[in-house]
């Protein structure tokens, strides 16, 4: 049995996430649920091989083998390119690239953008249609 189903049915009562705590969970996140134990809302998720909790949305995602906190460098390591994305959103997996807005891709493993087009941090972008010579107007 996995260490993620040791931990659900650690906690048998599971609820409903309610918009705030869907908002607290990470696009790279694979699983989640919330349960109550002695009165207390928690959260828990899988990263990886990691099983993390919180108690919401204004408290910090933590390890539940140690309990020591996730730190961003933790949740940013699985996005590739990251260092090329200005005003990265952590949980959500969006930013900007070169001025156009930009969201990861699970599914691809990389960076695309909001028409689900592929963003090409080196050379020219399948994205954008390079100019022809008959669009020169220097003729």
């Amino acid at each position: 049995m996995s260490k993620w189903e040791k931990c659900q049915l650690r906690f048998p009562s599971h609820f409903t996430l309610n918009d705030s705590e869907q908002n607290h969970l990470s696009i790279l996140f694979k699983d989640y649920f919330g349960a109550t134990e002695t009165g207390q809302r928690f959260l828990f998720t899988q990263l990886g091989e990691d099983i993390l909790w919180s108690t919401g949305p204004s408290h910090p995602w933590r390890y539940l083998d140690d309990n020591s906190q996730v730190t961003d460098k933790v949740l940013t390591a699985r996005f590739l390119n990251k260092e090329y994305i200005n005003n990265l959103q952590i949980l959500k997996g969006t930013g900007t690239y070169q001025g156009k807005e930009v969201k990861y891709s699970t599914k691809q493993f990389g960076w695309v953008y909001l028409n689900n087009r592929t963003v090409h941090f080196h050379g020219t972008s399948t994205s954008e249609t390079p100019d022809s010579p008959t669009d020169d107007n220097t003729a």
